[in-house]
């Protein structure tokens, strides 16, 4: 189980150029049922971000996580807002 470094990138949210270095276990993209493989990360300010990551250890594309989830409600606030409609 050897842990392989990604390219560092720069962090999509923070907006100044932060980079983002991450290592992953090497053992978790040559197991993965399907490519590209979710792996979450957090930069230096926090933010949390999900990486793609292909079976050459190349990051395919970078999500911020908070993004989203922001915009939807969670189960209790959908089912509130259903009640308070009877």
């Amino acid at each position: 189980m050897a842990n392989v470094r990604l390219n560092p990138f720069t962090c999509p949210t923070c907006g100044n150029g932060t980079l983002v270095n991450v290592e992953i276990d090497e053992d978790t993209i040559k197991n993965a049922e399907r490519l590209p493989k979710a792996v979450t990360a957090k930069c230096s300010n926090d933010h949390i971000l999900v990486l793609y990551v292909d079976g050459s250890f190349k990051i395919r594309d970078i999500e911020a996580a908070l993004n989203a989830s922001e915009d939807k409600k969670d189960s209790l606030d959908q089912t509130e807002d259903w009640l308070s409609g009877l």
